[in-house]
């Protein structure tokens, strides 16, 4: 673990110094922003990525300022490259020729085509300068809220027990200092994030037994879905994430449910079904990548 976090330190300063001519601090995103303040998340964790977040008019220029020290996409193919430049929140993932570790260039935290729509100026607004890195971090009630959106609306819950044990911590971590709860309620209902912050505080209190205010609690729930969703969101999440359900028939029914989900709230039909269709086709041919 020390060595792969060495590994993420070293890229970050890589990629840091590939930047260094623009005079941009990028913003870390999760694991790297964990590894960078110090948070308890960071600790024992494996790192598979890099995440980073620039202002979308200086993508292309941060783009081609790692290309040309090396980074290469890793998404070649003409349908790949256009489903993540017009319709997802990062570019292909960046890999460096001598290392093994992928770079991912956010512009904002959820798809163009999601039906969330944070505003980025609003997430770079509150960014947090980390000192003598070259990065910032997402504030504390926008880290939590992008772990919650990545993992309850982005994402497809499969594997999700390490991020709900992040959110976890980030919220035992900030909630020490009572002024982090009102702040949290406000940054999700100006970022549009009140369903997924819903469900990381009823999972994280009702899972983890993660201390949460009960006003905290009571706030969160204008943010719920109607009875039926909510019904469906227990039973499948719970499934999915706990150890005791995972042999059970029904816990890769559930998974599939929410991998229908993720994508149902990420892309409208119109690009949704052929998406479906195309990675469907991908694997009945064997292909390795979309």
């Amino acid at each position: 673990m020390e060595h792969r976090q060495r590994q993420i330190l070293w890229e970050l300063d890589r990629v840091a110094w590939g930047l260094s001519d623009m005079g941009l601090e990028p913003v870390a995103l999760k694991g790297a922003a964990y590894l960078l303040d110090d948070l308890p998340p960071a600790r024992g964790r494996f790192f598979a990525d890099l995440d980073l977040m620039v202002p979308r008019d200086r993508l292309a220029e941060c783009e081609a300022a790692l290309v040309a020290r090396g980074w290469q996409s890793q998404r070649q193919s003409r349908y790949d490259q256009r489903y993540y430049r017009e319709w997802m929140h990062e570019l292909p993932p960046l890999r460096h020729v001598e290392r093994e570790i992928e770079v991912d260039l956010h512009h904002t935290i959820l798809p163009l085509t999601s039906r969330l729509n944070p505003s980025p100026d609003l997430l770079f607004s509150e960014a947090v300068a980390i000192p003598g890195s070259g990065y910032l971090t997402l504030s504390p009630p926008d880290m939590v809220l992008h772990s919650a959106t990545h993992l309850f609306y982005d994402g497809e819950v499969r594997g999700g027990l390490r991020d709900l044990v992040d959110i976890s911590d980030l919220l035992t971590h900030f909630g020490r200092d009572a002024s982090f709860w009102p702040k949290l309620m406000e940054r999700a209902e100006v970022l549009d994030l009140q369903r997924p912050l819903f469900y990381a505080l009823w999972f994280s209190e009702s899972l983890l037994q993660t201390p949460i205010p009960e006003d905290a609690i009571t706030e969160s729930a204008r943010g719920a879905p109607g009875r039926l969703a909510r019904i469906f969101m227990d039973a499948t999440v719970r499934r999915v994430l706990t150890t005791h359900h995972a042999d059970r028939p029904s816990a890769p029914i559930s998974a599939w449910l929410l991998y229908v989900r993720s994508h149902w709230l990420r892309m409208p039909p119109r690009l949704l079904f052929p998406h479906l269709a195309r990675k469907a086709w991908v694997r009945l041919r064997g292909a390795g990548t979309q």
